[in-house]
């Protein structure tokens, strides 16, 4: 017989098959959801990563174009400084009259490797070239409409590229007035012609398609073949005109790029569909970056690869759809048990008494409240463990986001020795085929200082970026220094910035030398960030000891820190910077190594305007200064 009042628990009809549907459909749309979210941001990250790569590579190809062209720049200015030249112009020369000066033209443009040399007179006429003894010689072709002779010819050197009129060939022109004296008569020009096939082939050994257009908008040259001498877009009548009038190439025989735009994938660049690279190769897609070299007037282009980007957007999506279906599936699983577990009770309380029923259900509470707190416990013994690991995977991603932005400026650094390098070997190859052996072992000597160089760079990138361990032992605080700032020495340069360390040398303190100079790298950063645009940046480090402690201050002269900033500027994701330049994280970081070194770190406005950071560390003891 049934008791009076006796019901089924509320939880029983809507955890049945009724009520399970509702919930895994929430559950559903909540992971369906969350993916959507997180494929968004990772597919933001790969973007950027992609942007920020295609620019270094942007930068690094500039950078050799401007190496390649500039080996050649003072090659005009130096003949026409020569007396046999100068002496040859004198007396007002014909074609035909200065073979002597062709046969030794000739062997300088051998030497120098370049595709053409010759002079002119002053009415344009060719009267000495390099090519005099060939059929298609340049003595006696008057080329006076091009603009590299008439510049010369009003005192400057010049430049030019455009297509031989005799040979058809692309070539870079390089030119220089030939005077009677310092600031005399102009007696005539001297011009350089390069072929630039060699710098095409320089710029194709990279992954990513390059190419240069001019101010017409036509692509002078290219590492694809099937962009060269064509149209990015519909020339100008006042550009055309110009073209007609230097005959600096043909105008009938350039035809529009085969670059056709499409939507989507790009993000913040524009996405192309071009030609792959290799002869034959199927169109790719690219993401298109640009940037102007104001010297030349020409603009740079360069065509990164999109597939390995969708690729990896792609993966992604795979990635999350399974983790989605998984999440999806354990919900699943779990509201299917516990619609079974509130059936089974509902079940068992209807045949039991009402006292029955009510200690069945408070030990059911009991049982649960005690799980939940031994979950607790575990959660937060797990918890303690995964904030220690983070915290040393934070100091490393600290140390390789450091890295990430020196690498432009490292891009340069190694760059500039490379050139020089290839620039020495060169001179050294030419002396040594001269006869000048001397002159080749002094340029030899140089390329070993350089590569010394590098090598010291490379160094001090590598023991920096290398995981540091937990160990306490004694650190000595100038060598830190000297780390920390080397790594920098880049940006410091860039920005003009003034670093001076003043107070006590040679300290020792206890710490780890690898985290320590992520301290130093990270408080000169942000000193550095701190100053205002059209203000030099003066930043002082000042080392003092006292009583087993040693401080180091550092103060710049930026804006300082806002007073309601002060409390909050060591908690995590906390910043100052603008939105893109920061995520909050490093100061956090730093005061926790500081903190496990036993150190404290405080901040504060200095009078005038300007932050100080003040940094405090344990004295090394004697024990581990003979550790060390």
């Amino acid at each position: 017989m049934a008791r009076k009042g006796h019901t089924a628990p509320r939880g029983a009809s809507r955890g049945g098959p009724r009520g399970l549907m509702p919930a895994l459909g929430a559950a559903f749309i909540g992971v369906l959801l969350l993916g959507v979210i997180v494929f968004r941001a990772l597919t933001g990250l790969i973007h950027d990563r992609a942007e920020a790569d295609a620019e270094a590579l942007l930068a690094q190809s500039e950078a050799t174009i401007e190496g390649w062209l500039g080996q050649y720049r003072a090659l005009p200015p130096l003949y026409a400084r020569d007396p046999r030249v100068v002496a040859a112009m004198k007396g007002a020369p014909r074609p035909g009259d200065l073979d002597a000066l062709g046969r030794e033209l000739a062997e300088w443009n051998r030497i120098a490797r370049t595709s053409d040399t010759y002079v002119m007179a002053p009415d344009g006429t060719t009267v000495a070239a390099s090519n005099y003894a060939e059929e298609l010689s340049f003595v006696g072709r008057n080329f006076g409409f091009r603009p590299y002779f008439q510049e010369a010819m009003d005192g400057a050197p010049a430049s030019f590229f455009a297509l031989g009129t005799t040979s058809g060939l692309r070539g870079y022109y390089l030119s220089a007035p030939i005077r009677d004296g310092a600031g005399g008569e102009v007696l005539g020009v001297v011009v350089v012609k390069v072929s630039i096939a060699a710098l095409e082939a320089v710029l194709g050994e990279g992954a990513h398609p390059v190419f240069v257009s001019d101010e017409a908008g036509v692509v002078i040259f290219a590492t694809q073949p099937g962009l060269r001498l064509t149209a990015l877009e519909e020339i100008p009548p006042e550009a055309r005109a110009r073209v007609e009038e230097t005959r600096k190439y043909e105008l009938e025989r350039i035809g529009p790029a085969p670059l056709e735009g499409q939507a989507g994938g790009g993000w913040g660049a524009p996405l192309l569909r071009a030609p792959g690279i290799g002869e034959g190769s199927a169109p790719q897609s690219y993401l298109s970056h640009e940037r102007p070299m104001a010297a030349e007037g020409w603009q740079l282009h360069l065509l990164y690869d999109y597939a390995p980007v969708r690729q990896q957007v792609w993966t992604l999506a795979a990635a999350l759809i399974a983790a989605g279906i998984a999440l999806t599936a354990l919900a699943a699983l779990g509201l299917q048990r516990r619609a079974r577990l509130i059936q089974r009770l509902a079940d068992r309380e209807q045949n039991q008494q009402e006292l029955e029923r009510r200690v069945a259900r408070r030990t059911a509470e009991l049982t649960e409240a005690n799980r939940q707190l031994q979950v607790e416990v575990e959660d937060r013994r797990t918890a303690e463990e995964t904030l220690r690991q983070t915290q040393n995977e934070l100091i490393q991603a600290g140390k390789l986001a450091a890295l990430g932005q020196m690498s432009a400026a490292l891009s340069h650094e190694f760059n500039q020795p490379l050139t020089a390098i290839r620039t020495y070997s060169e001179n050294a190859a030419a002396f040594y085929e001269a006869g000048k052996a001397d002159r080749a072992a002094e340029n030899i000597a140089r390329v070993l200082r350089l590569t010394e160089r590098m090598a010291q760079l490379s160094k001090r990138l590598t023991r920096f970026a290398r995981r540091s361990g937990d160990d306490v032992v004694a650190v000595d605080l100038d060598s830190v220094l000297s780390e920390a700032l080397a790594l920098i020495a880049a940006r410091v340069e860039r920005s003009g910035a003034r670093i001076e360390i003043s107070g006590r040398r040679g300290l020792w303190v206890a710490g780890g030398a690898t985290r320590l100079q992520h301290v130093v790298m990270n408080l000169v950063g942000n000193a550095l960030d701190a100053v205002p645009p059209g203000r030099a940046p003066e930043v002082t480090i000042t080392l003092t000891e006292d009583a087993g402690q040693v401080a180091m201050t550092v103060e710049d002269n930026g804006t300082g820190i806002p007073e309601e900033a002060l409390p909050k500027i060591f908690d995590p994701f906390f910043t100052t910077k603008e939105v893109g330049r920061g995520l909050g994280l490093g100061l956090s970081i730093c005061y926790n190594i500081l903190r496990d070194f036993g150190g404290t770190m405080r901040a504060e406005n200095r009078a005038g305007h300007g932050a100080r950071i003040i940094v405090t560390l344990k004295q090394a003891t004697d024990r581990q200064m003979a550790a060390e």
